[in-house]
């Protein structure tokens, strides 16, 4: 293959992935005007790629690698096309989408008509941890995402637009990249945290309240429904949003006792039994059952540092006073 068309499959792939910049969209509308035969290759992979639904929708990664092959060969016995590139285009879309758990997509519209401008609707992405799963995310921009378990992400695959917006659920820490013209925003249930360059972590496992705290830089924290009720933070303050009463409390905070936990530090400050169960249950991916009578005033403050279920609940068996059985993901707390 010689360079020119090495080319054009690097544009292709990058256009079915909303990769592609402005010149190589020109450079792809060029191609396509050369003959019958590029304009109906264009077409097949784009009828392969999108939905008839116009509005974005979920997908699942590896149903949809399945369906391009099955639509590539059935639309196969209606044109006699080079079906080797586009089997070869159809392998290196797959590779290219196959680093993320699911994908967003929005059905796009190519006339026949050659001098139609080519374009493509925005592509997000969802990264979702399950329950002991923790994951390092690089954003287009340049921040560093580190999403707890239990958590999920979405994000534009671009950032088009005046702003970086995402939206999270569960706990993550964000290092955000400056950018003086276009703030960054977590949307998180009905709270905006909007930053333009800075450091901080955003909790909302729990389903009453959202706590936003900072490390690094300033963020402002308003409402959706009522961007009057704004705070802005300083760096060792946290706001503490209660979605009930649509409350915001500020405190200080320990940053150890906050974002240990992408450090890989378990940390207790006076938890409950129940605190503890549902961070076992987060951190290692299992599922914990209490048997017997719990004592009183049960709490417990202390760090763990990359250990294992094992060597935390042998830990606390000691000074708690509690047997366990871990069966796979199943354990069983007996008092």
């Amino acid at each position: 293959m010689n360079k020119d068309k090495e080319q054009i499959d690097q544009i292709l792939t990058k256009w079915l992935t909303n990769a592609a910049s402005n010149e190589e969209l020109e450079l792809l509308k060029a191609w396509a005007c050369q003959s019958e035969e590029n304009l109906e290759l264009m077409e097949t992979f784009q009828k392969v790629w999108r939905e008839k639904n116009p509005e974005p929708i979920l997908v699942n990664v590896d149903e949809k690698s399945n369906e391009i092959w099955e639509k590539a060969m059935l639309s196969g016995s209606r044109k006699k096309l080079n079906w080797q590139r586009i089997l070869k285009y159809a392998a290196a879309i797959v590779i290219l989408i196959s680093s993320t758990i699911w994908l967003y997509y929005s059905s796009q519209n190519f006339s026949n008509e050659p001098e139609t401008a080519v374009s493509v609707s925005p592509i997000y992405i969802l990264k979702e941890n399950i329950a002991g799963q923790k994951t390092k995310i690089f954003l287009p921009d340049g921040s560093v995402v580190y999403l707890n378990s239990n958590s999920k992400l979405k994000y534009s695959s671009n950032f088009s637009g005046d702003e970086r917006r995402v939206y999270m659920k569960g706990e993550a820490y964000f290092e955000v990249a400056k950018d003086s013209l276009k703030p960054f925003v977590v949307e998180s249930d009905q709270v905006e945290t909007v930053a333009l360059g800075t450091a901080f972590n955003v909790n909302s496992f729990d389903a009453n309240e959202i706590r936003i705290s900072l490390t690094e830089g300033s963020v402002r924290i308003n409402q959706k429904q009522n961007e009057d009720n704004a705070t802005i933070l300083s760096p060792g303050k946290e706001l503490v949003v209660n979605t009930e009463t649509q409350t915001f409390s500020e405190l200080s905070f320990n940053q150890e006792d906050v974002i240990g936990w992408k450090e890989g530090k378990l940390v207790f400050r006076q938890a409950t039994l129940d605190e503890v169960s549902s961070s076992l249950e987060r951190w290692y991916g299992v599922e914990i059952q209490i048997r017997g009578r719990v004592p009183k005033n049960w709490k417990v403050t202390t760090v763990y540092e990359n250990e294992t279920l094992k060597n935390v609940l042998t830990d606390l068996q000691y000074s708690k006073k509690f047997a366990y059985e871990i069966n796979n993901s199943n354990v069983v707390i007996t008092f």
